[in-house]
């Protein structure tokens, strides 16, 4: 009984400490409205990959809605360097991914970085797919865009 006792005492005490405010505040990350998306990839590329990263770009695109008046901008995302990786028991997809935001009004670059995406899939031909949605997911998620899913048939009647 008594250590229980000691027990909840600590506990009382460790928490009736507060951290205090931070020393400065934390960085706002850059947000944009973002009206359209261009996906570019050399010839090596195929185009089902390119056409399913700007399918899921154009959806987020279209699902998301800004309630602040933000700078406009169309992004543009380029593939480069797709490798597919076999295995033993499916495969590896990677690519490496730049995107450059680009300012409606007057054409010049507000922002621009670049990332690695894999994918591993049991699948061979499922690969390229997860490959496209993990793009398009992590360029959503830079740019603060919606997910718009994939559509069901319980999203289409009851949305």
């Amino acid at each position: 009984m008594a250590r229980f006792s000691y027990l909840v005492l600590a506990w009382l005490i460790l928490s009736s400490f507060r951290i205090g405010p931070q020393a400065h505040a934390p960085e706002m990350p850059l947000l944009y409205d973002v009206r359209g998306a261009f996906v570019s990839a050399p010839a090596s590329v195929s185009p089902r990959l390119v056409s399913e990263i700007d399918t899921r770009l154009h959806a987020s695109i279209r699902a998301t809605f800004r309630k602040t008046l933000l700078p406009r901008t169309i992004i543009t995302v380029r593939i480069f360097d797709v490798r597919h990786e076999k295995f033993l028991v499916g495969g590896l997809a990677s690519a490496r991914i730049s995107v450059e935001a680009t300012a409606v009004g007057n054409g010049e670059k507000i922002a621009a970085g670049g990332f690695n995406v894999s994918a591993y899939s049991l699948s061979a031909t499922s690969g390229e797919s997860l490959l496209a949605k993990r793009i398009a997911e992590r360029v959503a998620t830079e740019f603060r865009l919606e997910d718009a899913g994939s559509s069901t048939l319980a999203t289409a009647l009851f949305p």
